[in-house]
């Protein structure tokens, strides 16, 4: 009976190698057959099939056009879309938005026939006949379609479906932004730039591009030109983005286009100065009153105890807050797990990196608040020893969340209290749900972090930035951050700091 069953599993087992070794034949098959030129679908259809793989019969439809799209066929993928709707099948679902999908791509670079824009409409009738609410993914690929034959107010219709139930991604606000501005809508684009953003959704390439390609349809006198691309500029400086290398360049042949000076530079880490018109970037520091903001929404989530922002017990909250009150103001506060986990697993190389770290400020003679997990207590006694008698300590429980701790402590401490973390921050910045409140936490952040590295000699601490790493206009001239060659070419907010060797440096010529 045994012996049985371990012959029935070790068949299983070989069963599922077999067909992982085989999956790609149904994909090879068919890129064997877009590459000779077959557009007999029905048998193409039959001999996927026979062969290994993933598809069958009611995802077959779907799957190839995902093939066809994906590697450009747009030829053939159009031969079997007549093919779908001309051989009298209730087209599924996912065929449909295989459909929506050859359509946006095609029609980005091509204008649709009649009769596939008027799919795209009816396909719009149906679905919303036919489902109260669609699915995230239906509703993107339709708003995609629809922004290829310009039906704006459809696809603003579906933007709010979306945002019913998530988010629209980086893609459909970008490409409506670009539709409408493709079609000298200004106004409605605008708006839909400021959902964009306080959604956190940074514009695309594409959304810059016919930005750009507005202004110089709609503007031919080049002050007035330069004028608007300065609102691009403007735009990008407010939400403190960088952009892509790609839209960067575009931005770079605007700007040369009306007779300004575009080039390509780095700005100087220790001094802020741009080396190619050598003016030195400001620090674009918080006011009393943008700290005082950020300072009372800490407050307020303190009080409430949100799970949010410090996920801990109500008694831990009570004896942090306690502490806090009791021993700050601090000048600097260290993320102690996060410093050590610079070294190895071994302990006393972690005490050695805390240690180095403690010294460096305690030379500056600074009060350091020291903020570590209680496990740490078990670490070497005389090592530890030596670290609370030149700081202020605070030890979470271990399933807390340290990190919120740290930003919490330096933000109640005062505006002057700086932080010491590797760590980018990357979540706490977006457990402010005002825009405005997470432009100003991540001026702090990058006015405050001091970051520790591992170099040939040990550990090496490094201060701020004495610039603010975002777009800035001085003097008649403005310095974009943008991306490297290298970068994804996905929208993100960026919650590090930005590569200061890739900028833009663009001025009027004198």
């Amino acid at each position: 009976m045994l012996l049985s069953r371990r012959l029935l599993a070790f068949n299983k087992c070989q069963t599922k190698c077999f067909i992982r070794l085989h999956s790609s034949e149904q994909i090879d098959y068919l890129t064997s057959v877009l590459a000779n030129g077959v557009r007999d679908w029905s048998l193409v259809q039959e001999n996927i099939l026979k062969k290994y793989g993933n598809y069958n019969d009611k995802n077959i439809d779907s799957m190839m056009l995902k093939v066809m799209v994906r590697n450009k066929e747009f030829d053939a993928a159009m031969t079997f879309a007549d093919f779908l709707k001309n051989n009298n099948r209730d087209i599924s679902l996912g065929a449909t938005n295989g459909l929506l999908n050859l359509y946006f791509h095609y029609g980005m670079e091509h204008e649709l026939s009649n009769v596939q824009k008027q799919f795209i409409l009816d396909t719009y009738d149906k679905l919303h006949k036919k489902y109260k609410i669609l699915d995230y993914s239906t509703a993107e690929n339709l708003l995609h379609a629809l922004c290829v034959i310009h039906e704006w107010k459809k696809c603003i219709k579906l933007l709010e479906d979306i945002s019913v139930s998530g988010t629209p991604t980086h893609s459909a606000y970008s490409t409506l932004i670009g539709t409408l501005f493709k079609i000298n809508k200004k106004a409605e684009a605008m708006k839909m730039i400021t959902k964009s953003v306080n959604d956190r959704r940074p514009l695309l390439d594409y959304a810059y591009e016919e930005w750009i390609k507005y202004i110089n349809r709609k503007y031919k006198d080049k002050k007035t030109v330069f004028k608007y691309l300065n609102e691009i500029s403007t735009h990008i400086s407010n939400s403190c983005i960088p952009i892509t290398n790609v839209t960067a360049n575009r931005i770079k042949e605007a700007y040369i286009q009306v007779e300004c000076e575009a080039n390509i530079t780095s700005i100087h880490r220790k001094t802020g100065e741009c080396t190619t018109c050598h003016q030195t970037l400001d620090c674009l520091k918080l006011t009393e009153d943008e700290f005082t903001q950020l300072q009372n929404n800490v407050k307020d989530k303190l009080i409430v105890g949100s799970d949010l922002f410090l996920k801990s017990s109500p008694g831990e909250l009570q004896r942090f807050s306690k502490f806090v009150e009791k021993t700050a103001p601090y000048d600097i506060v260290l993320d102690a797990l996060n410093i050590s986990f610079l070294a190895n697993k071994n302990i006393k190389d972690r005490l050695y990196v805390l240690g180095h770290v403690v010294n460096y400020f305690a030379q500056k003679d600074m009060k350091i608040l020291l903020l570590g997990r209680k496990h740490m207590l078990k670490w070497n006694r005389s090592g530890l020893e030596y670290l609370m008698a030149k700081s202020l300590t605070f030890f979470t429980d271990d399933l807390s969340q340290d990190d919120p701790y740290f930003i919490t402590a330096a933000i109640l401490s005062g505006s002057h209290t700086d932080i010491v973390s590797r760590d980018l921050l990357r979540g706490h910045r977006f457990v402010l749900k005002d825009e405005n409140l997470r432009k100003i936490f991540q001026r702090w952040q990058w006015q405050h972090q001091w970051k520790v590295f591992m170099s040939k000699r040990g550990p090496s601490v490094q201060s701020p930035l004495p610039f603010t790493p975002c777009a800035q206009f001085n003097n008649g001239v403005w310095h974009i951050p943008y991306e490297s060659e290298n970068s994804c070419n996905e929208g993100k907010v960026n919650d590090g700091v930005p590569d200061c060797a890739t900028w833009l440096c663009l001025r009027q010529k004198t």
